[in-house]
């Protein structure tokens, strides 16, 4: 074999091994009241009124912009942002409870 090779095999194999030695158990999505109290608080602010005044004010920043800078695109960007803050955490919830049927 030439030392090109001879390389390439070491690499492969320290490649593999520093998986093996890395590979642990998922489990952070089974336990974990802590998180699960802090996703709560968070998702609580996002979805109630706060997340509300947030999108709010992201639409009237980007409308104030515009009048500076005499564009449209950022009372868009609020738009974007406040559909992101409204649906965001609905969204994400339904991609993380996902199952293969």
């Amino acid at each position: 074999m030439t030392e090109a090779i001879k390389k390439q095999w070491m690499l492969g194999a320290m490649l593999v091994i520093a998986t093996l030695c890395l590979a642990v158990e998922a489990s952070a999505g089974t336990q974990g009241a802590v998180f699960r109290s802090a996703y709560t608080t968070l998702t609580g602010w996002v979805t109630g009124y706060g997340g509300k005044i947030f999108a709010v004010l992201a639409f009237f920043i980007g409308l104030g912009v515009a009048a500076w800078t005499k564009s449209l695109l950022p009372p868009l960007i609020g738009i974007g942002i406040a559909f992101l803050v409204a649906y965001g955490v609905t969204i994400i919830n339904g991609v993380a409870t996902a199952t293969i049927m």
